[in-house]
């Protein structure tokens, strides 16, 4: 109990500006390793999903290309980053308690935007989809750190059901609940023991 006493302790603390800024999004000091991990993967999505909407004529407008590149970008770049050491340190610090983590979850309003924007404002798309999250967040968030990842996978495989049997179809956005799901319940949630790397 003492050795992880003492690399909580020995956590880094952030930068100041800008720097600061992206400390506190995916932790202080992530390696170079990590970053380009997390970034190459988030620039290609950012590019291949509008253009996919472009060569298939799905008909969206400069904003809405946009916006699905930002979304792609996000949830392609937080499903890895979030698995990262780095981030997996800073964000379940011990001061990190659930109201942190349940706040996190609920910032996510993706499913609003894509029912606003792609399929004509079918808001019980949103509906379902955001109160799921928020009800399975809550469960992992509420269990024991011993059956947190299992039940992030079995929370999962609910919401590929609900994408595939239940929720309406989003031409172009296929991608976009099992992405959400996987960065929100699978990677970020689950608690882990920090561990420091030697650096």
């Amino acid at each position: 109990m003492s050795g992880l006493k003492t690399d909580m302790n020995a956590l880094p603390i952030p930068r100041q500006g800008l720097l600061g800024i992206w400390d506190l999004i995916v932790g202080p000091r992530m390696p170079v390793s990590e970053i380009l991990l997390g970034l190459i993967p988030s620039l290609l999505a950012a590019v291949t999903v509008p253009l996919y909407a472009v060569i298939n004529e799905l008909g969206w407008n400069a904003v809405q290309l946009i916006i699905a590149a930002i979304i792609a970008f996000d949830l392609v770049g937080g499903a890895i980053i979030n698995v990262t050491q780095t981030t997996k340190n800073w964000h379940h610090k011990p001061e990190h308690g659930f109201k942190y983590h349940f706040l996190f979850i609920a910032f996510h309003l993706h499913p609003a935007v894509i029912a606003w924007l792609y399929i004509g404002g079918d808001w019980a798309y949103f509906l379902l989809a955001y109160s799921y999250l928020i009800i399975a967040a809550t469960i992992i968030l509420l269990s024991p750190l011993p059956l947190q990842r299992a039940e992030s996978i079995l929370l999962y495989m609910g919401c590929i059901v609900l994408h595939n049997y239940v929720l309406a179809r989003v031409p172009g956005m296929e991608w976009f609940l099992p992405i959400y799901f996987l960065k929100l319940l699978v990677c970020y949630l689950p608690q882990e023991p920090i561990s420091l790397p030697n650096r």
